[in-house]
């Protein structure tokens, strides 16, 4: 069918394990290099191997599968396919699958993992969405976003983010949720991304990104910006030129 397949498998569960080796080794071309139990020992694994293909579970003991992705994603191969391998919420797994990931929901059968193998070798690489990508389009459907921040993926609801605020000394975006909290996202984050999550979200100035839900009144001289309590205390202006895209979005009466 195609050139040796190498396979790491991350579960929690020693018998999943078993069975999925036991199965995988029915189809020719496939090589396991090893297995792990923990999020931490997978991430060693993956790492220290370079697998072509990992079968994650998603509920780990020491951190989600999601989780253990965001830690690796700069000491890994760009190719790396992965397979969510646990049992889950049917919703979910449609969402998984039209994200361009894999999913094998447990209890699973050999056809469906057939299915997997023959799409590993008939899918291009570049036809795959980036994990954070993938992930969006995940949570869209459950009203969340994944943003990756310099601490780790945050996963949020809409409505609880507030702003996005452009930091020019650190020459990074920070995320401001309603909760006042603060994540300073990673440096390569533009805020064309940003826009693209969703359009509730409007750029006001060169350095401000609004969540629309919060925006309350725009004063015609002076563009202030004033916000829906709580957040009457916060002071934004807006530039002439964005303004004017503003206004071009909102349906005015």
């Amino acid at each position: 069918m195609g050139r040796e397949i190498t396979v790491i498998i991350v579960d929690d569960d020693l018998k999943s394990i078993q069975k999925l080796q036991d199965d995988l080794s029915a189809f020719p071309g496939i090589k396991i290099l090893e297995s792990a139990v923990t999020a931490e020992l997978g991430k060693k694994l993956i790492i220290k191997y370079k697998p072509d293909l990992v079968f994650l579970d998603v509920e780990l003991p020491d951190m989600s599968g999601f989780e253990l992705l965001n830690d690796i994603r700069e000491d890994v191969h760009p190719d790396l396919r992965v397979i969510f391998f646990t049992a889950y919420d049917k919703y979910v797994l449609d969402a998984l699958r039209a994200s361009a990931f894999d999913y094998l929901l447990k209890p699973y059968t050999l056809e469906e993992l057939a299915t997997m193998i023959k799409r590993f070798h008939t899918v291009e690489p570049k036809n795959i969405l980036s994990m954070e990508k993938s992930l969006r389009k995940i949570l869209n459907k459950d009203n969340r976003i994944a943003i990756q921040t310099v601490s780790g993926l945050l996963l949020v609801r809409r409505e609880e983010i507030f702003i996005f605020q452009f930091l020019k000394d650190l020459r990074c975006w920070q995320i401001v949720l309603t909760s006042r909290k603060t994540h300073k996202l990673k440096m390569s984050t533009t805020a064309k991304e940003l826009l693209s999550i969703n359009n509730i979200f409007s750029q006001i100035s060169q350095d401000c990104i609004v969540n629309l839900s919060y925006l309350m009144f725009i004063e015609n001289k002076t563009l202030r910006c004033v916000f829906y309590p709580p957040f009457e205390d916060v002071a934004k202006f807006a530039s002439h030129r964005y303004f004017k895209q503003l206004r071009e979005k909102l349906d005015i009466i």
